[in-house]
């Protein structure tokens, strides 16, 4: 049952990691063509979707570590810096969404 659980975890993980990173890449491919707020709107949404598959990607490789109970071998400062790292992605890119609509708002 375990098995099902985590393989459904890695599944979506990696899928919603995949689909960031393609519409990611879609919304800076439209802010070539966008003038003024549009354009930084775009760029701001892209950068959120980096942030939120840095998130995902932390997490899958956190359940997949965990399930091959491989996470006690991986020092603390290690995990501790990957999570840092994953929630300073998703809290700094949400930031820059709300200072770059809030620009826009002006």
């Amino acid at each position: 049952m375990i098995e099902i659980i985590t393989l459904s975890i890695v599944v979506m993980g990696l899928a919603t990691v995949i689909l960031s990173i393609f519409v990611a890449y879609k919304f800076k491919q439209q802010s070539k063509h966008l003038t003024s707020g549009s354009h930084k709107l775009s760029k701001a949404l892209m950068w959120q979707l980096i942030g939120e598959a840095a998130l995902g990607t932390g997490t899958t490789a956190f359940a997949i570590l965990a399930y091959k109970e491989f996470l006690p071998d991986i020092p603390v400062i290690i995990q501790s810096s990957m999570r840092v790292f994953m929630f300073s992605a998703s809290s700094l890119t949400t930031i820059h969404l709300y200072i770059v609509t809030s620009r826009i708002e002006s």
